[in-house]
């Protein structure tokens, strides 16, 4: 786990100038304290296990869709990469704990409390941060420290089951802040969405590149394709297929912005039947044509 943060997360320059700092680490998860200027990778646009970031001191700023975006400690950073994050840097008081942790067990634990938000979920995706008080901060920072402690005790014979338990904690934390954040903008009815949605919405964030029809994440939630279409339409004003297009777009860009990728690779990558039917799509949905976006006239 730490090696795929090093990978694909931190700077190498900041390792070698002794700017990252190893808390704990296992096979399901790692902590890791980030100190000082430019620590971060400047572009994130591949895919990772689910990683969050508690701005201790400092500010991050960073692009992402299209929005040049700043945030001031103390703050929590969701990694959410159905968005290509770009020009990502940290200021040279930047004080931070990068936390990752492996998708399945992040899986087992969001499972149980995502009914807890489900009206919040397609929201806060789309501006996945939110500052914390005081008071959050002190719980976060017992969080940080209980989850350390908990890893790097190899005799202690619940260590997952306490994982599970503390990072739980930890994510109804930054949860109970974002409900004060958006209690003002929920409605009667987004209390009673169905799990449905939630259930949607994570299936074409991980699912979109490998299915594009509505049918196939209907039947997977066992409703009707219009059901679907009509639920997704009453909560967001979109149709559960405007949906699946807007996160395959995401995806979409992100390859193309990729040199490594030409738009053939591309169009095999999201499982479209040919380069033909990559470049329908696109045109429809952006309004050029993937070789123009390459070139940079988005």
């Amino acid at each position: 786990m730490k090696k795929c943060i090093i990978s694909q997360w931190i700077n190498n320059e900041a390792i070698l100038k002794m700017q990252v700092e190893e808390l704990a680490a296992n096979d399901k998860m790692a902590i890791l304290k980030l100190k000082g200027e430019n620590v971060l990778c400047s572009n994130q646009l591949e895919e990772s296990h689910p990683a969050f970031l508690f701005l201790a001191k400092g500010k991050l700023s960073f692009k992402v869709n299209g929005d040049y975006i700043e945030i001031h400690a103390p703050a929590h950073i969701d990694f959410i990469l159905i968005h290509p994050w770009s020009n990502m840097k940290t200021s040279k008081d930047f004080e931070g704990y990068f936390i990752m942790t492996e998708q399945s067990f992040f899986v087992k634990i969001s499972e149980s409390i995502r009914s807890k938000f489900v009206g919040l979920i397609y929201q806060y995706a789309h501006r996945p941060f939110v500052s914390l008080n005081e008071q959050a901060v002190q719980r976060v920072h017992l969080f940080i420290d209980m989850l350390t402690n908990i890893i790097t005790q190899p005799e202690y014979h619940f260590r997952y089951e306490a994982m599970e338990n503390m990072l739980r904690m930890f994510q109804l934390e930054v949860w109970n802040t974002v409900f004060s954040l958006y209690k003002n903008e929920t409605t009667d009815e987004q209390h009673l969405w169905s799990d449905i949605l939630s259930h949607f919405l994570h299936l074409v964030r991980t699912n979109c590149r490998f299915h594009h029809d509505v049918k196939w994440y209907a039947n997977q939630l066992c409703v009707s394709s219009d059901t679907l279409s009509a639920k997704a339409r009453r909560m967001y004003e979109k149709s559960a297929s405007q949906i699946i297009d807007e996160y395959l777009l995401i995806e979409a860009k992100a390859y193309l912005q990729n040199p490594a990728h030409s738009i053939q690779n591309v169009a095999e990558l999201l499982s479209f039947s040919d380069q033909a039917a990559f470049c329908k799509f696109f045109k429809r949905c952006c309004g050029i044509s993937p070789s123009e976006f390459k070139k940079g006239k988005q």
